[in-house]
């Protein structure tokens, strides 16, 4: 059942290799890819279409090896790796491997054309597939309480990280990060005004991905984690106005994919629970595969303190 033999140490790189297999969207976007043998990108689209066209099981020694080697000054055989850490820099590379020059123009004349322009710098000036699919963007808003004045930038993501705190569902997480708020005076100086006063912080989501990648930031530090049992919902719905790229259409995305951290991060094993066709759900525990249908899968997994890293792909 398409399976991956633990290496020593490589549970979290199984696991996030079995949710991007997962994930159409990603899935496909890895597997069109053109690129040369030699590349991260080459070895990782062996290995998915392994996986997925070919329904192997894999001993990937090859791709373990060649793992190592990419990223031999970050990550090290038989140490344990942060599935997160480990998303970020496989985007990373599949970025920098794919990437064209990003033609956008320096006119602005809305905030859009500013949003386009100063994310377009921020990705020096390339654009991927990859990057198309997974970054989405924020807005940062802070308003003077003497004047009024309002100033903005613009903050772009490939994962959003939810702090845990009293919601209990990854929907109430959301709310919870975009919570305006009011700060006292310290440092900040209004560019209207020029005064220090008191001002109000706001988060809003300006642009939002096909495929949303959440982190739970279940660490304080690596040695205490929070195991606070959250509900994974099964659909995220954005209503009109929440987007503010895009005001006036529904946003509605389903569950994908939970990586599932079991442990500490000296001491953890990492499993990944993957939609496979709404109806059955399959456990990759390394080499081990469990199938569920979907009544299984409501009852052990969508609430549980052992979600760490989740996919959302765009109806």
């Amino acid at each position: 059942m398409e399976g991956i033999n633990n290496l020593g140490g490589t549970c979290a790189i199984n696991s996030l290799i079995q949710m991007i297999c997962r994930c159409k969207k990603l899935r496909d976007c890895i597997l069109n890819a053109n690129v040369h043998e030699g590349t991260f990108t080459y070895e990782l689209k062996e290995v998915i279409d392994l996986l997925h066209n070919q329904k192997q099981s894999l001993h990937p020694a090859k791709f373990m090896d060649f793992f190592y080697k990419t990223f031999d000054k970050t990550f090290h055989r038989y140490e344990q790796i942060d599935i997160n850490e480990l998303w970020f820099y496989v985007f990373e590379k599949i970025n920098e491997e794919t990437a064209f020059s990003d033609e956008i123009s320096d006119k602005i004349t809305s905030i859009h054309d500013e949003h386009d322009y100063k994310i377009s710098i921020y990705n020096n000036r390339k654009i991927s597939a990859v990057m198309k699919l997974v970054q989405g963007s924020f807005i940062n808003i802070i308003q003077c309480k003497s004047c009024g004045h309002k100033s903005h930038s613009f903050e772009p993501f490939i994962t959003i990280a939810l702090d845990i705190d009293e919601a209990k569902t990854i929907a109430d997480l959301f709310i919870s990060t975009l919570t305006d708020e009011n700060r006292e005076k310290d440092g900040w100086t209004c560019n209207n005004c020029k005064g220090n006063h008191e001002y109000l912080m706001m988060k809003r989501i300006w642009k939002l991905p096909e495929i949303i990648f959440i982190s739970l930031n279940r660490f304080k530090d690596i040695y205490h984690k929070n195991n606070t049992d959250v509900y994974v919902n099964e659909r995220i719905n954005f209503v009109p106005g929440s987007v503010l790229s895009d005001m006036n259409n529904n946003h509605t995305y389903k569950l994908q994919a939970i990586g599932l951290h079991y442990g500490n991060l000296q001491g953890g094993h990492y499993m990944s629970v993957c939609n496979i066709n709404d109806e059955t759900f399959n456990l990759y525990n390394d080499n081990q595969v469990q199938s569920m249908e979907r009544s299984q899968f409501i009852e052990h997994n969508l609430k549980n303190n052992s979600a760490y890293l989740i996919i959302y792909e765009l109806l």
